[in-house]
């Protein structure tokens, strides 16, 4: 059995997103994988205390059966997007704690499946085979980093990296500046569980708006202010962690927080919504991203109204310009909708499951070994 290394953004008991499943189908196809944690900052840690700890176990390697291995957040220090020094030191200390979980489970990585594009001292010690898979535009994040040596450092990953993944063309033609070329896999969705009320069921639309994902930086809460606002017999509801002041929310009854929620658990709420909305400010950050919700939103029938982000335009989506459109379409997708548009739209999207996926990254891996 092969080893592979899988570098996340993402904790493994997070939201589940991409790298999760991509993980998860990878060690069902014979490899002994281990999923690597994104370190947390000693910054982090002063400002946030215990908190940043809450979903791992500080410098354990859990084994979640024979041949799946987590190695959980460990702390580096900050500033490692910004300056080349702490860069160059922070990954001395990735790179050592990989050496150490590599000696406790005997582990050799034969492929490295890799998100983090700030890395390449360290990976380029490894000999292994890479694959880099960019699902956004790392140097349009705001925070404690420098634009052009974000873009350094992922141009060094590509330019060591066996075979270049993005999840749309914006992101392609960012990847061919540093000299290599890129294989477009969009995000998927599990369409079967998004569309299974849809199909085996009666639906019984509510006089819902929904959101789902975090509520973070690019995430316009002014825009869901004026819709409350605006469609007061509404009730609006948001599902997923927010790491934003939305103390303003509290000022409408009908805006409804529920926190993080499993797929199996919103996949009911979701399909009996009036309308699903991406409430993102503009900036290259979402210019650039693949939103996982768009598809789940699409699986399950909902009509869809978003800002002109990522690649949302080529999908049945109405895209508003600003507020005021943006309340439009969403009357608008109110007075148009039906059972069988519903239908209509789920069909749309059912290439875009996750299985097809995994036969496109099959067919990768069958090149690259």
């Amino acid at each position: 059995m092969n080893d592979l290394l899988f570098i996340s953004t993402n904790a493994y008991n997070s939201l589940p997103t991409r790298k999760q499943r991509f993980a998860n189908y990878l060690n069902k196809t014979g490899f002994r994988l281990l999923f690597v944690e994104p370190p947390y900052t000693y910054l982090a840690l002063l400002k946030k205390g215990k908190s940043v700890l809450n979903y791992s176990q500080k410098n354990i390697i859990e084994g979640v059966d024979n041949n799946f291995y987590i190695l959980h957040s460990f702390a580096w220090l900050p500033f490692f997007k910004k300056s080349k020094n702490l860069n160059q030191i922070d990954n001395y200390i990735f790179l050592k704690y990989l050496k150490e979980a590599f000696k406790r489970i005997n582990f050799k990585p034969m492929i490295i499946w890799n998100y983090m594009p700030f890395l390449p001292t360290a990976l380029k010690q490894i000999e292994s085979k890479k694959i880099y898979d960019c699902v956004d535009d790392h140097s349009a994040y705001p925070g404690l980093i420098n634009p052009d040596f974000v873009n350094e450092l992922e141009g060094r990953t590509v330019e060591l990296s066996d075979l270049i993944i993005t999840t749309n063309k914006k992101l392609k033609e960012k990847i061919s500046k540093y000299g290599k070329n890129a294989i477009i896999i969009n995000n998927g969705v599990d369409w079967n569980l998004f569309s299974s009320n849809l199909f085996n069921n009666k639906i019984d639309i509510k006089k819902k708006i929904i959101y789902i994902g975090a509520i973070s930086e690019w995430f316009d809460s002014e825009l869901v202010e004026y819709i409350a606002e605006k469609l007061q017999d509404y009730k609006i509801t948001l599902i997923g962690p927010h790491s934003i002041n939305i103390a303003n929310f509290k000022k409408y009854k009908n805006i409804n927080l529920t926190g993080i929620m499993m797929q199996e658990d919103f996949s009911n709420i979701l399909s009996e919504s009036a309308v699903a909305i991406i409430p993102f400010r503009i900036n290259r950050l979402t210019e650039n991203v693949d939103p996982l919700k768009v598809y789940e939103y699409l699986a399950a029938g909902i009509p869809v109204v978003s800002t002109p982000i990522g690649g949302v335009e080529n999908l049945p989506v109405l895209v508003a310009s600003n507020k005021e459109d943006f309340l439009i379409k969403i009357k608008e997708a109110l007075n148009n909708d039906s059972i069988e548009k519903r239908r209509e739209r789920s069909e749309k999207v059912r290439s875009f499951s996750w299985e097809t996926r995994y036969k496109m990254i099959q067919e990768i891996l069958d090149k690259l070994q």
